[in-house]
């Protein structure tokens, strides 16, 4: 019989994948005495507790996918879930191959957050990389969102838009998620403890979300946290000895038959108790501990805090409560108040003398139109009183009051009430563009109305300037703007409330938001190009209520919260403040000459009226209807008289009071970030150098000299040393007596090096390929990690260590 051959029934052979010490049985070897031999599968196979780990870690990713599943609660649709779920799949995957390749967790822990990192940079910031490398801009951007999101926090009320700091935040959370309990389950052997972090952030993220899919959400994830248990649990569970059933199979090595299968029944009959059961408990229907959207039983406002932080939760309140009705002879923009005053945190209305409303009309400006209404409150609160701009004369309280620096009409004996009736005349701008074209823009009358803070961001002006060009005029520079915004950004109602620099910049890097962003965008860009400008805020014109009356009554608006509305205001020296509407889907009537946007706004189901009086509602009259005889008498003009100062109705959002800068809540670390990105990569290099001259050569003799040279080197640092004059069999008998754990492996190499060596065809018998699919010079490698590892398995931590540090081959 052949050397190879004898070798080949011994066991040992250069393509016998076993390890440790079970030695799989080979064709034609004789099992000994009273032990029946089991019967070989076709194909290789995996080792049992290889199955269990790869079971778990399965298991494991499912539940943080449901956990990242369970952000359907404060975002709408599913797009966010493909990116977290690419999160989840690499996190979990990635350390699991890392402790395949025994890297000791204070390496491979930095190893997969710096690759979760990474990708979350690549997959919200991917316009910033160069060469797939992050620069100065990622962090400047991540920093921008992630102080944005600190802003909005304590305000922003579910859904809000995947995008921005908010998709980072959310990824965020998962990659914590997936660190902390691979470390849990796999490093520290834990089973439930591991569920731990995604549980916590799947409670904080329903605390502070919407019902949506609640039930199914919480279901799947005790399933999977079942499931998850389960499998931690067998697979950290002491091994019993290997019984052969009467097939040859060995019983032990059946994770999936006996594992899985009653994890996933268990985990069904839970959930679906845990679903059925859950919603019918006392008290399963009671108001939650803590209500994120603010609002009462129907979601409506009953006070007005701060005239454009309140416009987000108007807008998607969708109820059909009126706030207020107006009978006008012409559709308009309602607007509140005009804030003049911009801090880099929030718009607001400054310190102002009001004067009591007294005396006749004054007479019509030129390229104006004059409004009547009659303003009925339902609903409104507050004491702001919405009208056509621009307010002339008005009627109605005692306490009426008027400020003409914000064009603001203020109830100050207390909040308007149902019921509360104000008559007002407006004279309205209806300009031409030779008009607006011939005007220049340099005297609003204050210089509020040109101020910015210190600190405002130069890209803001550097991208207005890029917008208006080489415009002629403040009229045309106007429209560029307008319309830059019209075509290039989205209307979404899922961006959070927010209006200051840190919004501004952000706004401007995700294009898209809703009116507050659009109007306090365009106001802050005109006041960077020395153009005043300001932020008017009221609402839309309302649904039409039945046909117009015969007369001069003119036609019926009623106004609800989806009305709610803010747009951005230009001054033009000698005709006045003129607005403009870079918000999509939305268009002031009377206003298309100029701004060439038709009137409109968000649709609500036409009011039953509608039904008696035609089917569908009458569009508003085009042309005005001139006042009734003696109704001047009636409405008085607003002039001087008796002052009170303007209430402060401004409130930064998030309550804190502060800057952009300072007041965010939060700040990222960045420079504490940079050292410990340095020390990780330090930390790496040692294993980067391995990988770098572990790379295999073409030679195939020299390369297995040099897996033989690292497996010595390996055994001599458990003590066993292995002298120059020893042949490769030599060694192995020595290794077998000194260091049990590896015979093996060492025993497989020394034999293949043997006749490798001391044969002709030896670069043959390295190309050869095995029955397990490698070649002979793969399986050497194999077997040579198979020795690294049981070098590392018995060594002390600190020896580990010094390994990691010190071996550089």
């Amino acid at each position: 019989m052949s050397t190879t051959a004898s070798t080949l029934l011994r066991g040992g052979g250069p393509n016998d994948g076993g390890s440790g010490s079970e030695r799989p049985g080979l064709p034609g070897a004789v099992p000994p005495a009273g032990v029946q031999q089991p019967t070989r599968p076709v194909g290789p196979s995996l080792p049992a507790g290889l199955v269990r780990e790869m079971l778990a870690v399965l298991a494991l990713a499912t539940y943080t996918a449901v956990v990242a599943a369970g952000f359907a609660r404060v975002f709408t649709g599913w797009d966010f879930f493909d990116d977290l779920l690419v999160l989840t799949v690499v996190g979990h995957g990635l350390a699991f191959g890392l402790r395949r390749l025994s890297v000791p967790l204070w390496a491979g822990l930095p190893i997969v957050a710096a690759t979760l990192a990474w990708l979350i940079g690549f997959v919200y910031l991917r316009s910033t990389y160069t060469a797939l490398v992050p620069t100065g801009d990622t962090w400047r951007l991540l920093r921008l969102e992630l102080d944005l999101v600190g802003e909005q926090f304590s305000s922003a009320v579910a859904p809000v838009a995947h995008i921005g700091g908010w998709a980072i935040l959310a990824a965020i959370g998962i990659a914590l998620v997936v660190l902390l309990s691979d470390a849990f389950a796999f490093r520290a052997f834990a089973r439930a403890e591991a569920l731990v972090p995604g549980g916590v952030l799947f409670v904080f993220v329903a605390a502070l979300g919407s019902d949506r899919l609640r039930v199914p959400l919480a279901g799947a994830l005790v399933a999977a946290g079942v499931v998850a248990t389960v499998a931690l649990r067998a697979m950290h569970a002491p091994r019993p000895a290997a019984v052969i059933t009467a097939g040859g199979r060995r019983a032990s090595e059946s994770p999936v038959s006996t594992v899985l299968g009653p994890a996933l029944l268990t985990a069904a009959v839970v959930a679906l108790a845990a679903m059925f059961v859950g919603p019918r408990l006392p008290g399963a229907g009671a108001d939650a501990l803590y209500d994120p959207s603010g609002g009462g039983s129907d979601g409506s406002l009953t006070e007005v805090v701060s005239p454009l932080v309140d416009i987000r939760s108007r807008l998607t309140n969708q109820s059909p409560r009126e706030l207020f009705s107006v009978t006008a002879t012409t559709a308009s923009y309602w607007r509140s108040a005009a804030l003049p005053e911009f801090d880099g945190t929030t718009w607001g209305l400054p310190e102002r003398r009001l004067s009591e409303v007294d005396g006749n009309v004054d007479g019509q400006r030129p390229g104006t139109t004059p409004i009547r209404q009659t303003v009925v409150v339902s609903a409104l609160g507050g004491q702001l009183i919405p009208a056509a701009a621009d307010p002339s004369a008005a009627s109605g309280s005692d306490g009426l009051r008027w400020n003409a620096d914000s064009a603001t009409l203020v109830e100050t004996d207390g909040a308007l009430e149902t019921g509360d009736t104000y008559e007002i005349l407006s004279y309205s701008p209806r300009f031409t563009v030779d008009q607006l074209r011939a005007a220049t823009s340099v005297s609003p009358g204050d210089d509020v109305y040109f101020e910015l803070p210190d600190d405002f961001p130069s890209v803001v002006e550097t991208t207005a300037r890029s917008v208006v060009g080489d415009a002629a005029t403040p009229y045309d520079a106007a429209r560029r703007l307008q319309d830059w915004f019209r075509d290039n950004f989205d209307y979404s109602l899922e961006v959070p409330a927010g209006h200051s620099t840190t919004a501004i910049e952000a706004f401007l890097v995700n294009r898209v938001g809703y009116c507050e962003q659009f109007s306090g965008t365009y106001a802050a860009m005109m006041r960077s190009i020395g153009i005043p400008a300001r932020v008017a805020v009221g609402f839309t014109q309302g649904d039409a209520i039945g046909a117009p009356p015969n007369g001069t009554g003119g036609q019926t608006y009623s106004v609800l919260g989806r009305n709610a509305h803010a747009w951005p205001e230009v001054w033009f020296d000698g005709l006045g403040w003129v607005p403009f509407e870079p918000t999509p889907g939305r268009g002031a009537p009377g206003a298309e000459g100029y701004t060439e946007v038709p009137p409109e706004q968000e649709e609500g189901p036409l009011d039953p009226l509608d039904d008696l009086a035609g089917g569908e509602a009458a569009p508003a009259p085009t042309t005005t209807i001139p006042p009734a005889p003696g109704a001047d008498d009636a409405v008085p003009d607003i002039q001087g008289g008796p002052a009170t100062t303007l209430p402060d109705l401004t409130v930064t959002p998030g309550g804190d009071g502060g800057s952009s800068d300072s007041g965010s809540g939060f700040s990222v670390p960045w420079r504490g970030l940079a050292i410990v990105a340095a020390l990780v990569m330090i930390g790496l290099l040692p294993a980067l150098v391995r990988r770098v001259r572990r790379r295999p050569v073409s030679d195939a003799r020299v390369e297995l000299q040099r897996l033989w040279a690292r497996a010595t080197g390996s055994l001599a640092d458990v003590g066993v040393g292995l002298t120059p004059d020893l042949t490769p069999t030599e060694a192995a008998t020595v290794t077998a007596a000194r260091f049990p754990v590896a015979s093996r492996p060492v025993e497989s190499l020394a034999r293949t090096v043997d006749e490798v060596t001391f044969s002709r065809d030896g670069d043959e018998r390295l190309g050869q390929t095995g029955p397990y699919g490698v070649t002979t010079l793969e399986q050497c490698g194999i077997w040579t990690r198979q020795i690294d590892k049981a070098v590392a398995d018995s060594s002390t931590p600190f020896e580990r260590i010094r390994r990691y540090v010190t071996r550089w081959s």
